[in-house]
Order: structure tokens, then C-alpha cells, then sequence
């Protein structure tokens, strides 16, 4: 009996059969819901593509859990929507997500959106959320509808004022909504909305409810203030590391790399809560950092400037030769079709006599080859200048690519010359503080007044000389390892972009040369296929026999 009870307490829904995402449910779904009957159609013909699928619709599935979903890259509009959910997870993948449909399922908690950073519309209605939360990074949202679940406290809308995009908020059928004063309150708190359970809310409501509520819209807006300030901080804050990320010195502007430094690493962490003379040194050595680091974050910025003027220069040089060669082109072709018209006249001359019976096909046959080998020799001459323009412009272009490489190669090399020495210093630093360090714990080593002051966890190692030294010395090749890294990082990072910069700008001058190339011999072939359907024009009303004595000539 006793198993049988364990057996049963297994099955959830004993009277209904569980859906499992895979890929059979997700296809018959995109076959079933598709966003047209011809899409549906299409669909069938050609077999669907899971990782182009943009919309899907998983209604009605019975679905326990979100799973299977990370092969839809390409993914929308996701419905899930009339199932038995009960945790929102495995959305991860989906960061081009802009719609999510989750309503009427069994879902207690908001949680694990973080990654949904493109997401305009959650729909949770109907529902068993208590609690607005983990939706901060949900910086896009558009429309959110929380209707129909068990918010007890209307005040818990306040939450949604953190969302800038924010124009339409579903919130019936909450137990709060009873309350007559829930709506003035949202009202007034959700400024922003625009459409409040679908319909416009008016100045005169957000009035009414500022006036109720005077004292808690003012601690909102001061902590909206307060939070707006800590935002456009630390946008300005990632701005400039991207800024300084350009000029592979971010992060070095500061001493937060130094203090980051210690923090990994737990040797030079602990030490440094000895205090007393090691805090000055420390001081010191985070003085020194700051200057060293502040003399080659201006050079750095200087660089990019001075790089970026390269580029500049470069690509202006490049697209003047590129307008001379097209007006040099465009000559040519003028001139060619000034001294085609005459014989395309000609030719039309030859097949009126014929047509008119002034001249048969025998007298004009040499005169149709002539006139042949005249088309193509001015066809040749427009060619060849094309390409003689063409392959003067490639000239050009390479000695410019050439020189843009040495400037640029010559920039970099500056720039971490100058980087060397930046980092030399530090290491100087380092090793100033390493011994400093050394000589501090060694005078408080000899002072046993002092010894009882000491943390408990540093306790032992002041006992031991040794041990001491050891930790110094730990510490300081830690140090030395971060420095070597940030170095190479900037070198590595430095190199490749100049390694990337030539080489993309010497395969998009190949790749440019080689189009235009193309684009020249299909113009000829072009033109040769014009003159070559009107002698064709002249032998459709040729009889087969007169032409086949005429042969390959006509």
C-alpha cells in the first residue's frame, strides 16, 4: 500500500498526458500555427528549418517544462501559452526573443529573463506570480501583461517604473484590484503607461492619484532620481572603457586595476591587513600606479587619434582615385559610343538594301566582315583602356596600401614601445612595494607589543619568519603574473588589429580589383552580343542555304 501511495505521489496530472518540447512537437506545431497557410505550405514542401524558424506557437501541449529551445536561433515570437508551466528556465538561449507569451500556465515566480535583453512584450496573465522581480534587465519592455494572478499589494507595481519603454501594462484580476484605491495609485505611480488594462489613461487620473498619494510618489521619484543618477553613471562609466577599449587601454585609467590586482589575490590581501606604515606604502605604490598609467592612457588616446587621421587620409586617397578612374572610365565609354553608333548605323544601312532588294547577300557579305572586324577592333581598343585604367588604379592603390601598412605598422610599434616602458615601471613599482612590504612585517616581527594587535589569521605567519617571507614573495609573483597579462593582452589586442586593419584593407582591394574586372569583361561580352544579334536579325530572313555558303565569316 505503502508503494502504491509513493508510486501515485510521482504523478502530477494522473488525467492528463504530458507534453514534452522536442523536435517532433515543434515542427507539427510550426506546421499547425504557422504565420500563413502559404508559410504552412511552403513549410511542408521544403522541410523546416528549426534554426530559421522566427515564430513559434506551442499552445495546448500540456507542457510541464520549459526545455528543448536552444536550436531556435533565430527565434521572435515565442508562445507557451495554455500549458501546465510552472517555472519560467532554458529561455538562455534566445536573446533575439522580442515577444514571450507564457499566460495561463502555473508559473509562481518571474526569474531566469536575464539573458531576454531584446524582449518588448511578456505576457504572464493568468498565472501564480506574488511578486514583481528579476525582470531588471529587461531594459526594451514595451507591453507587460500580469493580469489575472495574486498580487496582493498594489504598491508592488511601483516596480515597473524602472522600465523607460513602458507604455501598456495589463494588471485585472488581481486581489489588490479590489481595492478602489489600486488603480489611482497606478495611475499615478506608472507615468509613463500609457494603456493601463487597455485603456488610455488620462491626465486626470494620474492627477487624482498624486493628490492621494503626494508622500509616496515623492520617496518614488527620489529613488527613481537616485537610481537614473547610478545609470547614466555607469553608462558613461562603460562608454569611456569601450572608448579606452579603441585605444587598448581600458581599465587603466585609475587605480581599479591595481586594487583589482590585490583583490585576486588572497596572499596580498591578507597581508595588507597588517595596516599601520604598510597602508602608507600602499599609498605610495597606488600613487606611482596612477601616474605611470595616466602617461600612457594620453599617449594611448593620442595614438588612436592619430590612427584614426590615417585611416582617414588613406580611405579619402583611395576614393579619389576611385572617382578619377570612373571619370576616366565614363570618358572612354563615351567615346567608344560615338564610334559605334556610326557603324551600328551602317550595318543597319546594309540590312535595309537587303531588305529592299537594293543589294543581295553576296554583295554585302564582305562588306558585313569588314565592317565586323572594324566593330571589333574599336570593341579591343575600349577594352584595353578599361583595363589600362583599371590596372593603373590598382597601382596606385597598392604603393598607398603599402605606405598605409609601414605608418600603421610604425603607430603600433610606438604605441607599445611606449607600453613596454608603462609596464616596466609597474613592475618597478611592484618589486619597490614587495620590498617595503618585507621590511614593515619584518619590523613588526621584532615589536611583540604590537604582535598582540595582529589579525588572528595573520597570527601564525607573523610567528614565522619564513612563512612570512613566503607569503611576500607569493604575493609578489602573482603580481608580476597580472602585469605580464594586462601587457600581453594589450600587445596581443594591438598586433592583431594592425594584422586585421592591412590585411582586410589589402583583401578588399583584391576583391575590389577582381569585380571590376568582371564587371569590365561583361560589359565587352555585352556589347559583342548586341553587334552578334544584329547580323543575326540580317540572317533570319537569309534563306538556310545562301547562309551556309556564306559560312563562319557571316
Amino acid at each position: 500500500m505503502t508503494e502504491k501511495r509513493s508510486l501515485n505521489s510521482l504523478v502530477i496530472y494522473p488525467d492528463i498526458e504530458p507534453g514534452v518540447i522536442d523536435n517532433a512537437m515543434i515542427i507539427r506545431c510550426i506546421l499547425e500555427y504557422g504565420p500563413t497557410e502559404e508559410a504552412g505550405r511552403l513549410f511542408a514542401e521544403e522541410g523546416v528549418h528549426l534554426d530559421e524558424a522566427q515564430v513559434v506557437r506551442l499552445e495546448f501541449q500540456n507542457i510541464l517544462r520549459i526545455d528543448h529551445l536552444w536550436m531556435l536561433k533565430s527565434l521572435r515570437k515565442l508562445t507557451l501559452a495554455h500549458n501546465l508551466i510552472e517555472k519560467i528556465e532554458n529561455l538562455d538561449q534566445l536573446t533575439g526573443l522580442n515577444e514571450l507569451d507564457l499566460s495561463f500556465n502555473k508559473i509562481e515566480k518571474i526569474e531566469n529573463l536575464d539573458k531576454l535583453v531584446n524582449l518588448e512584450i511578456l505576457t504572464l496573465f493568468h498565472n501564480r506570480i506574488r511578486k514583481l522581480e528579476n525582470m531588471e534587465l529587461l531594459e526594451k519592455l514595451l507591453v507587460f501583461s500580469i493580469g489575472d494572478n495574486i498580487i496582493e499589494d498594489y504598491k508592488e507595481m511601483a516596480y515597473l517604473r524602472r522600465f523607460r519603454f513602458l507604455r501598456s501594462v495589463s494588471f485585472k484580476g488581481n486581489p489588490c484590484c479590489d481595492d478602489p484605491m489600486a488603480y489611482q495609485f497606478i495611475k499615478s505611480a506608472l507615468t509613463r503607461v500609457t494603456y493601463l488594462d487597455y485603456k488610455i489613461v488620462t491626465e486626470a487620473e494620474r492627477e487624482d492619484g498624486r493628490a492621494l498619494f503626494r508622500g509616496v510618489l515623492r520617496k518614488l521619484d527620489e529613488a527613481d532620481e537616485k537610481s537614473e543618477n547610478e545609470r547614466l553613471a555607469k553608462e558613461d562609466y562603460e562608454a569611456r572603457v569601450k572608448f579606452y577599449a579603441l585605444s587598448f587601454v581600458e581599465y587603466l585609467s585609475g587605480p581599479e586595476l591595481l586594487e583589482a590586482m590585490f583583490e585576486k589575490d588572497p596572499d596580498g590581501s591578507l597581508l595588507l591587513k597588517m595596516g599601520g606604515e604598510l597602508n602608507g606604502f600602499f599609498e605610495q605604490y597606488k600613487e606611482q600606479y596612477v601616474e605611470t598609467m595616466a602617461g600612457l592612457v594620453e599617449f594611448a588616446l593620442e595614438a588612436y587619434n592619430a590612427r584614426q587621421y590615417e585611416i582617414k587620409l588613406f580611405k579619402d586617397l583611395v576614393n579619389d582615385a576611385l572617382e578619377e578612374s570612373v571619370k576616366k572610365s565614363k570618358e572612354i565609354i563615351i567615346e567608344y559610343e560615338n564610334k559605334k553608333r556610326p557603324l551600328v548605323n551602317e550595318m543597319q544601312e546594309f540590312i535595309n538594301k537587303f531588305t529592299t532588294k537594293q543589294a543581295t547577300i553576296e554583295e554585302l557579305e564582305p562588306l558585313i566582315v569588314d565592317l565586323g572586324e572594324t566593330f571589333n577592333e574599336v570593341l579591343y581598343h575600349l577594352w584595353k583602356s578599361l583595363m589600362t585604367i583599371e590596372m593603373q588604379l590598382y597601382e596606385q592603390c597598392e604603393e598607398s596600401r603599402v605606405q598605409f601598412s609601414v605608418n600603421i605598422t610604425e603607430m603600433i610599434t610606438k604605441l607599445l614601445e611606449v607600453s613596454r616602458n608603462a609596464f616596466g615601471a609597474w613592475r618597478e613599482q611592484e618589486g619597490v612595494w614587495s620590498m617595503r612590504q618585507f621590511e614593515a612585517l619584518s619590523k613588526l616581527l621584532g615589536n611583540k607589543l604590537i604582535l598582540g594587535d595582529v589579525p588572528p589569521e595573520l597570527f601564525e605567519v607573523m610567528m614565522d619568519r619564513d612563512l612570512m617571507m613566503n607569503l611576500v614573495a607569493q604575493s609578489s609573483d602573482n603580481h608580476m603574473r597580472f602585469i605580464d597579462g594586462r601587457e600581453d593582452l594589450l600587445m596581443t589586442r594591438a598586433n592583431n588589429w594592425r594584422d586585421e586593419l592591412v590585411q582586410g584593407t589589402n583583401d578588399n582591394e583584391v576583391k575590389r580589383n577582381r569585380d571590376r574586372i568582371l564587371e569590365i569583361n561583361y560589359y565587352i561580352d555585352n556589347q559583342r552580343e548586341e553587334w552578334t544579334d544584329m547580323q543575326m536579325g540580317l540572317t533570319e530572313i537569309v534563306d538556310p542555304e545562301t547562309v551556309a555558303l556564306l559560312g563562319d565569316d557571316f
